[in-house]
Formats: C-alpha cells, sequence, structure tokens
C-alpha cells in the first residue's frame, strides 16, 4: 500500500454497557487489533492508544 503522509495518529476502543454485562471482553482487543492493523497499512505512526472500559 502507498503511504499515504506522516500522520501521528491514536486509536479509540470503547466497550459497550452489552460487552460489560457479559465480565470480560474480547471487543476492546478486538477494535484494538483492527484498528492497529487498519493505521499499520495506511503508514500512519501510532502515538498512543485509549481505551474506554466503562469505568465512570
Amino acid at each position: 500500500m502507498i503511504k499515504q503522509k506522516d500522520y501521528k495518529v491514536g486509536i479509540y476502543a470503547r466497550l459497550s454497557k452489552e460487552d460489560a454485562r457479559s465480565g470480560e471482553s474480547t471487543s476492546i482487543e478486538n477494535q484494538k487489533l483492527m484498528l492497529t492493523k487498519h493505521v499499520n497499512e495506511m503508514g500512519w505512526d501510532l502515538r498512543e492508544i485509549y481505551q474506554d472500559e466503562g469505568i465512570s
């Protein structure tokens, strides 16, 4: 794939209420894997991973 630009990016993964009810979820891990793969394919520079596990 052609590198687009030298973007510095962060990704955000969020645990849904439905996932929280079922205990430990792989939802956030799957989101991070998919988003990290996309960032790498685009040739961007991943700087930070943010995640919201529904803790208030």
